[in-house]
């Protein structure tokens, strides 16, 4: 089977750390204080995080590498403790090369 590929450069990888890490610090709210927000605080939150998908969609990311990004980040313990460069290089379903610094 082919797998799939992508190269991130250090713009494209920062927009993905930014993405990364909006998911990661919404879910730790919602951990750590439930969902006590009120819905224009709510929206206001999803539209942040829509710029971060038209960002990610003008550098051509595809979305399947939009979707790993939020499957790693939603646990928000795991975005704290793992480097997401080098998770994403690790994922033996996909080819993904990141040439950015990832430190």
């Amino acid at each position: 089977m082919k797998k799939l590929h992508f190269e991130i450069d250090q713009k494209t990888y920062n927009k993905l750390l930014g993405l990364a890490y909006r998911i990661a610090d919404n879910n730790y709210m919602i951990e750590r204080y439930g969902r006590k927000e009120s819905e224009i605080e709510r929206a206001e939150n999803h539209k942040s995080i829509m710029l971060f998908f038209e960002e990610l969609d003008k550098l051509e990311v595809p979305f399947w590498l939009q979707n790993t990004v939020i499957a790693f980040s939603e646990n928000w313990r795991r975005y704290k403790t793992e480097n997401l460069a080098k998770y994403l290089e690790s994922l033996t379903a996909y080819n993904i090369k990141v040439t950015a610094s990832s430190t």
